[in-house]
């Protein structure tokens, strides 16, 4: 038993410490710390010119993604953060803005509608939004949606629902994601 119990106890401490590491916040304390204290997106949207210099932490949806030479634009949709900085979805966007970043963001990662919380110094305007040169970048998980899957699909068939339902597809109909 005693020797049991001196694997045991490093093992539960280890296993804590590893729940733990994931919940940390998407910017780093560094840049948090750095980060304009209380500014509201509506203020920064209507008079982006008073904060240029300022670092900001904002968050939402991503719009769209272009290329610039060697930089990427970043279309965002804003949405308030929560205290882990994820964009809220139960309250409404402010707006939108713009995020510029010096390196090439994957276009395939950086898809619309997907979460993103930007820490960035206020660059001004662009296109008449607030204009961010980012310092960082924390893309939240995609989320995963199931969408049902019509039952005519699989003729009623309760044997064959479990072929045609999420994470399952049907080969013939377009993934099997309901639409036809």
């Amino acid at each position: 038993m005693r020797k049991g119990c001196g694997v045991l106890l490093p093992l539960a401490m280890l296993a804590t410490l590893a729940a733990l590491w994931g919940c940390g916040p998407a910017i780093s304390p560094q840049i948090a710390r750095e980060a304009a204290p209380g500014v509201e997106f509506a203020a920064l949207a209507s008079h982006p010119e008073d904060f240029r210099g300022q670092t900001v932490i904002l968050g939402g949806e991503i719009g769209s993604l272009t290329r610039e030479g060697t930089k990427t634009i970043l279309l965002i949709n804003q949405r308030p953060l929560n205290a882990d900085q994820y964009p809220r979805d139960d309250a409404a966007s402010g707006g939108a803005f713009v995020v510029e970043s010096e390196a090439w963001l994957d276009q395939t990662a950086y898809v619309p509608q997907r979460k993103i919380t930007v820490a960035g110094v206020v660059a001004g305007a662009r296109q008449g939004l607030p204009w961010l040169q980012s310092r960082q970048l924390y893309l939240w998980e995609h989320p995963f949606k199931l969408v049902p899957i019509p039952p005519s699909w699989y003729n009623n068939d309760p044997a064959l629902e479990y072929w045609f339902t999420p994470p399952y597809y049907d080969p013939y109909r377009q993934g099997g994601d309901g639409r036809l």
